[in-house]
């Protein structure tokens, strides 16, 4: 059975809060019955970031924190960052074969192919200068 607490966030740390509530809404569909969970699941991850790098003096912003299975795992962030790049440079991949394989595209669609290139294009330069940045 669930026990409701109370905190207060400081009008500061409003926004991200605000953040948060959107984020478990988008991801559930939902607020109600799931975002106290989340929120413990965000204050474990937390936690366990907190011990990590408190045991190996590690800098924080040199890990990223995911979810698998329910387990919590660390990992660097420039594995990520590679995993990251290696998707969009995929999805650039696909997107280049579909256009290839349509043969009638409105130019509408043609516009919403374009953009989303540059999108892609704009995300891999991002990731790659990260990936410079990590070195």
């Amino acid at each position: 059975m669930s026990k409701p607490i109370g905190v207060r966030v400081d009008s500061k740390q409003e926004e991200i809060w605000r953040r948060f509530k959107e984020f478990v809404e988008e991801k559930y569909g939902k607020k109600h019955t799931v975002l106290g969970n989340e929120l413990v699941k965000a204050l474990q991850l937390y936690l366990e970031l907190y011990e990590r790098v408190s045991n190996s003096k590690k800098e924080p912003e040199t890990q990223l924190i995911k979810e698998r299975a329910g387990d919590i795992e660390v990992k660097p962030l420039k594995e990520v960052s590679y995993d990251l790049l290696n998707t969009i440079v995929a999805c650039r991949a696909y997107l280049e074969q579909i256009e290839e394989e349509a043969e009638d595209l409105p130019p509408s669609a043609r516009e919403k192919f374009e953009s989303l290139r540059q999108a892609l294009f704009k995300a891999q330069k991002i990731i790659q200068e990260r990936i410079e940045a990590i070195k």
